[in-house]
């Protein structure tokens, strides 16, 4: 069938059919009996107190309620001639089927009376067929966290790479977003893990990562899936993050959080002016029935928004500290940014509800660069790169309950994100990047023009790019202690603009058949919006023939505005995607077997060369540009995906599962598009310039699972897995050999890896006021190349391209440990203070992580600071065959909640970092230390640290070559963050 046909058939049955979109919703279920006799009862009454939602018990005495939101709820059955029941703190989480027996007692024991019992949590979830890692909403609001990224990063087989760090090791590529941190998940890239708010997709199609930010108050429920999913999900390889919203109520409820490190100051202790102040309002619409809105929103900056423990140390011992105000914080290391959600929920009808939510935030911030910080010249660290990430999404969601065994939703979304990327200083004022050289007549009059920005220092160590402070370009009549930038600061010259956005239909029906098996049928189709622009060096003069050669753009003009007329060079891509699916749910006798087929079709709507041996048509002989003619359409793919899960009891306490699944995701389009123009360019110049290639071909995952889940006593609990995953097709720089013009390199299908490891929790719900819970988690991550640019300096030194065979990958962490405790009494518990409980609402929630050292290549040493490091590393062991040390880290937040006519007023205190603990994020290869590279302590070190010579600015190469060295390779960025203390409060009604 053609796409165009089968995509029409999709829509149409779905549409037939009533379907859309079921994800963030979960199911209730279980079985009614007389508490007497035992013996099933039927048609007892099931409902969800405060909604529309229930069903009717079977000759079973079985019931289910399907399509049910996340959330916390109280159950409500009723039956003639028995007594009402009424089960409090029933909790649906997503995906998953909540368990609830009730026995209900005679009328005749019972007269008219309703028993109200409160649920408590199964340790064993006898409905998971995988790992999932589940946080609600009161434990996220109690533990010392922030954001999704933290919560995110204490689960388990969950690795937070510091992206944000001056590394040597691992390519050049983008930053990741504010927070300084990537997510690894089960060894695989950061593009991997999808994410997702309230069941619609919120990843950024180029890079394949989320810089979406929802404030902790608007969250319900963060689900973290690391195991197989199910067929419903789709260009995803590692890992699923669900974050489920909050939803209004029939009642008006508001909060207001204010937290900052600055209230910390007057105790003596160091501030990084990092605050958050967020607020969330929610309730009925007054004047509709039935219709419930939630807003929320947040305002959050920091002047130092990733400290280092080093930096105060480091900037006292080279003289720096009388430059800042607060030498304690990294200068231009900043972030501001805001985030909003809202949510209206509307019974369109008894069986219909219409919800509409939005999400959006901005980020503006700044990153750091440890190179830029010229003692002579402190202004110039102002233009370290800044950044701007915007996101918004909309949704809108019909679900339908055709009868208590039928319901279907439909729904449409619309996502955009954007980045921009510029100097620190003139940012997006394009045009102010121009810049240019000049030398003059006798007169004194210009008479040339030499395209440059300045670029390096007099001791050839701090440059562009990595490590520009000052120029030794000279000119007009200057001293010889006048450097270039005296005159003309250096700015950061990688400009770049994205921006993708997409719409798309999702929907699914969902029936259960007889008393066993619950049927699900969906679709998703996304169709994309891409944008992009980077000029590699945007300081070169624009008019002079270095566009093409420096400046890949699509969907943008030559002069960086958004443009839908432009030619097949640089025009707007449209890249489609649909998934179509069929998942089956059997439960018979405790035995669950989840078996799903998803169908993928991907097209990139794009141009790939015609021919890879040969890519300029030969009829054009002389000329190096690409046409039309050398060109072909992109091929489309289609992808066929089996998905198993099967759990089964072994006793009352012991349940076991286990899953396979293949799965298929779309390569990052930043590796896929380029402009046309710029790929000629590419090609011309040779094998040092790695570009997109438009023959990517989807990435390939295969996982198996193996887990057990055991109740050891009343409230302790433990589970364990055990995982394997095959990875193929992923993408890799490849070098293109015997080809004319020359050879040449780009990204292709060409790594591959395995991935094992073990992951085991140990709950004990709350005893004794005590909650505590353990994770740990073994891995063993290889393959061919940790990130597509992995193999970039290897392949263009090597004739014979990369290497393929398999080495740890860089996320490749062995050892992972999370201990999390918390402490907590409710009203009237706690020692006695006369006739007051002081310690009453009182909670302390500590989290403590160890973890491994993630490895490196260790190396000869070697100079690690000057712009030629990066092809003179000489490896003395195999790729990644050493680990930085392991980390430590312990936080802690302490709260008191305070009652008075209906408001609750909460004070805390959240400290990160308790006990101050040094880490290293970052090390030099040739010594495996984070504060020196070896080099100044060689025997090339010390003639360039011995030698007096004077050099044309002045400047004497040897005390000054090693101080700046010194400083150069004491990177505050090489370490993790130190103790921050945080006060807050907490309003609510």
């Amino acid at each position: 069938m053609k796409p165009k046909l089968l995509l029409a058939a999709c829509v149409v049955v779905c549409l037939l059919a009533g379907s859309a979109f079921g994800a963030a919703v979960g199911r209730v279920t279980g079985t009614v009996t007389d508490a007497g006799t035992k013996e099933p009862l039927v048609g007892v009454s099931v409902s969800i107190v405060g909604t529309t939602m229930g069903a009717k018990t079977g000759v079973d005495g079985k019931y289910t309620i399907l399509n049910v939101p996340v959330g916390t709820y109280t159950l409500a059955f009723s039956s003639i001639g028995y007594g009402k029941v009424e089960v409090e703190n029933v909790h649906v989480s997503v995906d998953l089927a909540t368990f609830r027996d009730q026995e209900l007692v005679s009328e005749v024991t019972e007269t008219g009376k309703v028993i109200t019992v409160r649920a408590e949590r199964p340790l064993v979830n006898k409905d998971k067929t995988t790992m999932v890692n589940i946080v609600e909403r009161d434990k996220l609001l109690a533990m010392p966290t922030r954001g999704i990224e933290q919560v995110v990063g204490i689960q388990n087989s969950v690795v937070r790479m510091n992206s944000n760090v001056d590394t040597r090791q691992r390519g050049d590529r983008e930053a990741v977003g504010s927070t300084g941190a990537e997510i690894n998940l089960r060894g695989g890239r950061p593009s991997e893990v999808a994410y997702y708010v309230d069941g619609f997709s919120q990843q950024d199609p180029l890079s394949g990562i989320s810089t979406t930010n929802i404030n902790n108050n608007a969250i319900k429920e963060i689900s973290v899936t690391s195991g197989a999913f199910s067929a419903e999900y789709g260009h995803v390889a590692s890992g699923i993050v669900n974050v489920t919203t909050n939803s209004g109520t029939n009642k008006y409820h508001g909060n207001l959080d204010l937290i900052s490190d600055n209230a910390a100051t007057p105790f003596g202790y160091d501030s990084y002016d990092q605050n958050w102040y967020s607020g969330d309002f929610s309730g009925p619409v007054p004047g509709l029935e039935n219709a419930f809105f939630f807003v929320s929103g947040e305002r959050r900056f920091s002047r130092d928004r990733a400290p280092s423990i080093r930096t105060k140390d480091i900037y006292e011992e080279y003289g720096l500290a009388d430059l800042f105000e607060d030498p304690q914080r990294m200068p231009n290391n900043s972030t501001s940014g805001w985030s909003y959600q809202g949510k209206l929920d509307f019974d369109v009808t008894k069986n219909m509800r219409l919800s509409l939510s939005g999400n959006g935030s901005i980020e503006k911030w700044q990153e750091y660069r440890h190179y830029y910080l010229n003692p002579a010249f402190p202004d110039q660290i102002g233009h370290s790169p800044r950044y701007e990430d915007k996101n918004l999404g909309l949704n809108a969601k019909i679900t339908h309950t055709l009868d208590p065994k039928t319901i279907y939703n439909l729904s449409a979304s619309y996502f955009v994100t954007e980045r921009k990327r510029g100097d620190g200083k003139i940012f997006d004022n394009y045009d102010a990047y121009d810049r240019y050289l000049v030398s003059t007549d006798s007169l004194g009059n210009k008479d040339s023009v030499i395209l440059a920005n300045p670029e390096y220092d007099v001791h050839n160590l701090f440059r562009e790019g990595d490590s520009i402070f000052a120029s030794s370009y000279l000119f007009f009549d200057t001293t010889a202690e006048d450097t270039f930038v005296t005159f003309m600061e250096s700015y950061w010259a990688g400009y770049l603009h994205r921006k993708s956005a997409y719409i798309g239909a999702k929907g699914d029906i969902t029936r259960q058949i007889g008393q066993f098996n619950t049927l699900k049928f969906g679709f998703d189709f996304q169709r994309h919006t891409v944008r992009y622009f980077e000029n590699l060096n945007a300081t070169q003069d624009q008019s002079a023939g270095f566009v093409t050669e420096r400046l890949n753009r699509y969907g943008f003009d030559a002069d960086g505005e958004e443009s839908d007329d432009e030619s097949f060079l640089n025009d707007t891509k449209h890249p489609i995607n649909l998934g179509i699916y069929l998942q089956n749910r059997l439960d018979w006798r405790g035995l669950i077997i989840n078996a799903g087929l998803r169908f993928d079709y991907f097209d990139y709507k794009s141009l790939r060369l015609r021919d890879l041996h040969d890519p300029f048509d030969p009829a054009h002989v002389g000329n190096s540009d690409l046409d039309r003619s050398d060109l072909e359409d992109s091929k489309k793919f289609t992808r066929v995906s089996p998905r198993l899960g099967i759990a089964f009891p072994v006793s009352d306490r012991t349940q076991l599962y286990m899953n396979y699944g293949k799965f298929y995701q779309r390569p990052d389009l930043l590796n896929l598009y380029i402009g046309y123009d710029f790929m000629a360019e590419r090609i011309t110049a040779g094998s040092y310039y790695p570009f997109p290639s438009p023959n990517l071909e989807p990435e390939k995952t295969t996982q198996y699972e193996f887990g057990l889940t055991h109740q050891l006593g009343a409230n302790t609990a433990f589970e364990a897995a055990a995982y394997y995953k095959d990875v193929s097709d992923l993408t890799q720089v490849t070098t293109m050999f015997n080809v004319d013009p020359q050879q040449y390199t780009y990204y292709g299908n060409s790594d591959f890896g395995t991935i094992k490891g073990f992951d085991f929790n140990l709950n004990m719900r709350r005893t004794r006021n005590i909650t505590i819970d353990l994770k740990y988690s073994l891995s063993y991550a290889s393959g061919t190349g940790s990130y597509a640019q992995s193999g970039f300096n290897v392949g263009w030194k090597n004739p014979q391209g990369v290497p393929k065979f398999t080495s740890p990958l860089d996320y490749d962490q062995r050892h992972s440990i999370i201990g999390i405790f918390d402490l907590r009494t409710v009203r009237g518990e706690g020692p006695m203070l006369g006739d007051w409980h002081p310690l009453e609402n009182f909670g302390l929630d500590v989290i403590f992580q160890a973890a491994s050292g993630t490895p490196y290549t260790p190396m000869v040493v070697y100079d690690g600071v000057s712009p030629n490091a990066s092809v003179q590393q000489l490896p003395v062991g195999p790729i990644n065959s050493a680990n930085l040390p392991w980390t430590f880290q312990m936080d802690l937040k302490l709260e008191r909640t305070f009652n008075y006519a209906g408001y609750q007023v909460t004070p805390y205190l959240w400290i990160r970092n308790v006990l101050n603990t040094e880490n290293s994020t970052a090390v030099y290869e040739g010594t495996g230390k984070s504060n020196t590279s070896g080099y100044l302590e060689s025997e090339e070190g010390q003639v360039r640290a011995a030698d007096q010579t004077e050099l044309a600015s002045g400047n004497l190469q040897g005390e000054e070559f090693a101080y700046r060295y010194s400083l150069a390779q004491n990177n505050p960025k090489n370490y993790a963050i130190p103790r921050i203390i945080f006060l807050g409060v907490r309003m609510s009604f």
